[in-house]
């Protein structure tokens, strides 16, 4: 009997995928097997060109990759490869480890060989088992870096250490921010990085933030203040400013429902229902209102219920309209 037509092309289909991913796989296994030949030339080569050591023992053949991934004379390229190719392989080997150890504190090296190798140690310490006897020797290469000449090792030793809740960055940062002084990473940056621990008293620095920062940062500050309940107040302004940014009032918004679920409801109410009030702005908070507050006690609020109701039939701001349709229709009974 003749299958259905449709059986066929799916058939067809799954057959026409599985040459594809066959030959994908092909392809890649015979670039990886042309890239370790030709890493094992470029490795032969640069041991040529090394001096021969005088009266001593001849040298252990290394891995290639080794090879190549610690000869300064090769171009940055050739070892940022090796770094990109088979970062997951030597991040499993103590031998490597030490190796981007000694690269990543060397400042005499190329900063994008030492930022890759940075990359793959960072990877390699997710592994906590297999690290735990480099995790000492990588703390101090991540505070050594601190002080580097180099913004992006900078930015990416001062992240982990911030992220780690590491007391040492930590003090750093605060005494940078209250004096003024030079920082390693830029002031919103180490506000934020800062911010991550909520143990800490940040709030001035996010207000600092806020109030100066682009628009991204005062949506950073305004969605670590929801950490903060003497920052209520703030948030409650910032939501009803019709003036500022629209994902920054939304934000506000929920760092508000966070910190004061009542508060946030009373106020929603007023934004959604206002007919001069940004739509996006007025559509979310109806949206919150539904699907995330006490909706017994919003349906239960009639003079609310009633002021939606004109709202589901004003087209002039048809998203708004839409969301109130929706709450209305969800009513319990409705």
């Amino acid at each position: 009997m003749r299958p259905p037509q449709g059986d066929s092309v799916s058939e067809q289909a799954a057959e026409n995928l599985e040459e594809e991913l066959r030959r994908a796989v092909s392809e890649a296994q015979a670039d990886h097997s042309q890239y370790l030949s030709d890493l094992a030339a470029t490795a032969a080569a640069s041991r040529v060109a090394r001096p021969s050591p005088e009266g001593g023992p001849p040298e252990a053949v290394e891995d290639p990759a080794m090879t190549v991934l610690t000869d300064t004379s090769l171009p940055e390229e050739s070892r940022v490869e090796v770094l990109h190719r088979l970062g997951s392989s030597i991040s499993r080997r103590a031998d490597y480890i030490e190796a981007l150890l000694a690269i990543v504190t060397d400042r005499s090296d190329s900063a994008a060989v030492r930022e890759a190798a940075l990359q793959v140690l960072g990877s390699a310490a997710f592994q906590v088992v297999r690290f735990r006897p480099h995790q000492q020797a990588y703390a101090d290469a991540l505070h050594d870096l601190v002080a580097d000449p180099v913004p992006a090792l900078r930015e990416t030793a001062v992240s982990i250490l911030a992220q780690q809740h590491d007391p040492v960055i930590q003090e750093t940062l605060l005494q940078g921010l209250r004096a003024g002084s030079p920082l390693p990473v830029e002031r919103e940056r180490a506000i934020l990085l800062l911010a991550e621990d909520d143990h800490l008293d940040n709030l001035p620095w996010l207000q600092e933030m806020y109030r100066s920062g682009s628009e991204s940062a005062r949506q950073e500050a305004v969605r670590f203040m929801g950490s903060y309940p003497d920052a209520q107040t703030t948030l409650e302004g910032i939501l009803r400013d019709k003036s500022e940014a629209t994902g920054v009032r939304q934000q506000s918004g929920a760092s508000l429902r966070n910190l004061a679920p009542d508060r946030f409801e009373a106020i929603a109410k007023e934004i959604s229902t206002d007919p001069t009030d940004d739509p996006e702005v007025r559509a979310a908070c109806l949206s919150a209102l539904q699907h995330l507050g006490d909706t017994a006690r919003v349906y239960a609020d009639t003079e609310f219920v009633d002021r939606v109701q004109d709202v589901s039939s004003d087209e002039s701001a048809p998203q708004v309209a839409q969301v109130a349709r929706d709450l209305l229709e969800q009513r319990p009974n409705s």
